[in-house]
């Protein structure tokens, strides 16, 4: 895999970003892959925190670019392998910074189907759902590609950090 991820920085609080990513065999299913996005961070100046907590917003939009999969798999009506389907992806957060820690609180989202979720990731969880596509025609459908709330909690153990 091979990406790119330039970083503007505005000013002291503004970020604008990009990524591409290039795999030329996503999931080592034969299918190449390019991943494009924006992204943008406002981190609060010091003077907008809220008591010690230091905060900040992010977001970002994204495509995801599949191919076609190596023929071997031998999947039924795709002899020629599954095209994938391309899809979009986002997300927005807020973050709070406390020392060390940060705590960060992000919804993300995509319009991908739950059938083409099911074609791409294999879901052994799936379901019969009604939920049909031209890679996925049997109405089985994954929840694993849909809208998530995710927190995480990271702590910065770097030597510089602690001091």
């Amino acid at each position: 895999e091979f990406y790119f991820k330039p970083t503007w920085t505005v000013n002291d609080s503004l970020a604008i970003g990009g990524t591409l990513f290039y795999t030329p065999s996503m999931m080592n299913s034969g299918a190449p892959g390019t991943y494009v996005s924006g992204t943008v961070k406002y981190t609060a100046p010091a003077t907008m925190a809220i008591g010690p907590l230091g905060w900040y917003v992010s977001g970002e939009f994204g495509r995801q670019y599949l191919g076609t999969t190596d023929a071997v798999y031998g999947v039924v009506g795709f002899p020629n392998g599954i095209d994938y389907a391309d899809y979009n992806n986002w997300n927005i957060g807020v973050g709070f910074t406390w020392k060390q820690a940060t705590l960060d609180l992000r919804y993300s989202d995509t319009d991908l189907s739950q059938a083409d979720c099911n074609a791409f990731t294999g879901d052994h969880t799936a379901t019969f759902n009604g939920s049909f596509s031209p890679i996925n025609p049997s109405g089985v459908g994954s929840k694993w590609c849909g809208a998530a709330f995710v927190a995480k909690l990271s702590v910065d153990f770097t030597l510089s950090a602690l001091k």
